[in-house]
């Protein structure tokens, strides 16, 4: 089928305003037993992202005592004055380090990420083909970030290639048109299935829903569900985790693995308001864990660097015991 542009403009606008605002410029269930034999772990497969304890029956790699990074991790706070975040969880046993992990922050371009997995979820309950096709309005397009603004009105893509450019260069004027399309299948609110799947609670005092903001933890979940393939099947996990790895945001918590290591992660850059942040999973060989870090109240640079120096930390650590 082919979705048109004569979509009603209230309900658009609606959904541009709100995708607008979110913008800007602890679930332990969701571990399934975790990875490890080596050779089973880089044994072929067409979902190398996704836990390996998703698709195949194998054993752990443990690793018990994290204290010592977690000292590290307080340290390199120690040396910043901005508010700073990090959470860490290493995969193969859900071990875990946080530091103000459940301090909120905007959480900006961090919400495509459930964005992208309201897409799919659509897809895979029959309402929607990642072969459609869509032609972007004008209320589609947003120059804050990204530049498939540049392509104009009446550009044609389908939602499949609107669902990579959001996802590989985090551009907004294809967020906005995903919202778009949703608003065309008589979904006003696509996050909030995704969100509440995971039990995360989003309404303010209102009754009203409000993804403005978000912590490390809950961002987390994001990556945890993704990487166990519990919301989508594991084919829509992957594809998910694969744009992720490829974005071109390399100076964040990237910025310390080597290059030869996949990092499948999601920043959040809201520079009117000095919020940083970048989430994801750091595929160290056998030993994958989950990184998300935040810097609030310091400009990008400094913030950048806080968080190179935590994953670097972490990588160390982690190849080293």
């Amino acid at each position: 089928m082919t979705i048109h542009v004569n979509i009603k403009k209230l309900v658009v606008m609606a959904s541009v305003l709100a995708l607008g605002a979110l913008l800007g410029v602890g679930a332990s269930r969701f571990f399934l037993a975790p990875p490890s034999s080596p050779s089973a772990i880089t044994a072929p497969s067409p979902y190398d992202l996704i836990n390996p304890a998703a698709t195949a029956d194998i054993g752990k790699h443990f690793i018990i005592n994290f204290s010592p990074l977690k000292k590290e991790f307080v340290a390199i706070q120690n040396k910043y004055t901005q508010k700073t975040y990090v959470y860490f969880v290493y995969l193969n046993n859900a071990s875990w380090i946080g530091l103000g992990e459940k301090d909120v922050f905007y959480a900006a371009s961090t919400v495509k990420v459930p964005l992208a997995m309201a897409i799919l979820k659509a897809v895979e309950d029959g309402k929607l083909r990642l072969t459609d096709r869509y032609t972007l309005e004008e209320l589609d397009l947003n120059k804050d970030f990204g530049d498939l603004y540049k392509a104009g009105a009446n550009k044609e893509f389908t939602v499949e290639e609107l669902l990579a450019i959001m996802l590989k260069e985090s551009d907004n004027t294809a967020a906005v048109a995903l919202t778009s399309i949703f608003a065309k299948i008589g979904v006003a609110d696509p996050f909030r299935a995704v969100y509440g799947a995971m039990g995360w609670e989003f309404d303010n005092m209102e009754g009203v829903a409000d993804y403005r903001d978000i912590n490390l933890k809950t961002l987390a979940n994001v990556f945890i569900v993704l990487y166990n393939a519990r919301y989508l099947t594991a084919e829509h996990s992957q594809l998910i985790l694969k744009h992720l790895s490829v974005t071109p945001f390399d100076n964040k918590i990237a910025a310390s693995a080597p290059s030869d290591i996949t990092v499948a992660h999601k920043v959040g850059i809201a520079a009117g308001v000095n919020t940083f942040s970048d989430c994801g999973i750091i595929y160290a060989p056998n030993r994958h864990y989950l990184l998300c870090a935040g810097s609030q109240n310091a400009d990008e640079a400094t913030a950048n660097t806080f968080m190179s120096e935590i994953s670097k930390a972490a990588y160390s650590y982690v190849i080293e015991h």
